[in-house]
């Protein structure tokens, strides 16, 4: 999630909320945002600044109807190239590839990852990494923007087998059946979207493949725009590879930006990611980079990894890649 973003989505649930009899000010407060800033086409926000509308709106929607409904308001369209990107995608399968590469170009805040098992796809989505005060909230618009979506993608039925929530069943099933096609299951281990496995090698009716091509192109140069521009995490990895053999600790990077321990923790959260996440993948890509490009000892890489102890870089590898560093070793001479 870049940290970056358009006034669209915000716009489009603070009109919800209006719609609803909400304050302005009740919607607007301590969000650092007016109605000016908002219908400004050209302005951008920052990604907290729409969670904390969102928290706002989840306090004020006592019928916890407004997260669904938003979620038919996200079109294709809405999107911008992103949108048109998946609906030019040749299948369902390479539209959900290029939709979850390009995530961070979308206004969605939860995580979202495609499983499949057996005859059945799952798309799983997940917002644990936000606060607990907006999770329901985002998790259910994000669910039914996805339902929507496809059923756009699909023009107009995308067969939806199950949908997953964790916690209790709030609302009729006349409402659920209204807006999601179908009664979600309740109390569940996870929250996602289950459909035929089927349907991913099932021809889309837009398909066009110069066009996505083109489509695909532009959004990966947006992409890393707003990541040069804008991304905390971005910033972090360069210092954890800077001062990596130093024993870099999340004090020293925040000081390196000039900013509070928590404020970085806070930029870090907003952008789906924590500072032991980016630690870890920068140690990951550096250890498989040195084990398979170098002659350097393994005890050699541990120590420039920033590990202590060489065990411990024994057992963080084994939970990266499911085996030892020795192995790995001697399974790419």
């Amino acid at each position: 999630m870049t940290e970056t973003r358009s006034t669209g989505s915000a716009l489009l649930m603070l009109n919800l909320g209006l719609q609803q009899g909400f304050a302005l000010q009740q919607c607007l407060d301590d969000t650092g945002m007016d109605r000016e800033l908002l219908s400004d086409s050209n302005a951008t926000i920052q990604a907290s600044q729409e969670l904390a509308l969102i928290k706002n709106l989840a306090n004020l929607d006592l019928s916890q109807r407004l997260a669904f409904e938003a979620g038919p308001h996200y079109h294709l369209t809405t999107y911008g190239i992103w949108g048109f990107a998946l609906a030019t995608s040749a299948t369902l399968r390479s539209a959900i590839e290029v939709g979850l590469n390009y995530l961070e170009l979308t206004f969605a805040f939860c995580k979202i990852t495609l499983q499949e098992d057996d005859d059945q796809a799952y798309l799983q989505v997940e917002a644990q990494h936000l606060p607990e005060a907006s999770q329901r909230f985002v998790v259910e618009r994000d669910i039914s923007a996805i339902i929507n979506i496809h059923r756009e993608l699909f023009s107009p039925i995308m067969p939806i087998s199950e949908v997953h929530l964790r916690w209790d069943k709030a609302l009729s099933n006349s409402f659920y059946e209204q807006v999601l096609g179908l009664i979600p299951k309740f109390n569940q281990d996870k929250n996602g979207v289950t459909f035929k496995r089927e349907l991913l090698d099932m021809p889309l009716p837009g398909a066009n493949e110069a066009s996505r091509k083109i489509l695909i192109a532009q959004c990966q140069e947006l992409l890393q725009n707003r990541l040069k521009d804008n991304s905390a995490a971005l910033k972090v990895r360069d210092l954890i590879i800077a001062n990596l053999d130093q024993q870099v600790d999340m004090e020293s990077v925040a000081k390196q930006m000039c900013v509070s321990l928590r404020t970085l923790r806070r930029m870090l959260s907003a952008e789906g990611t924590s500072f032991r996440k980016l630690m870890d993948e920068v140690r990951e890509t550096l250890a498989l980079e040195l084990i398979q490009g170098t002659n350097l000892s393994l005890e050699d890489i541990s120590y420039r990894l920033g590990y202590s102890d060489t065990a411990n870089f024994f057992h963080a590898f084994k939970r990266w890649k499911g085996f030892t560093p020795n192995h790995f070793r001697k399974i790419n001479d």
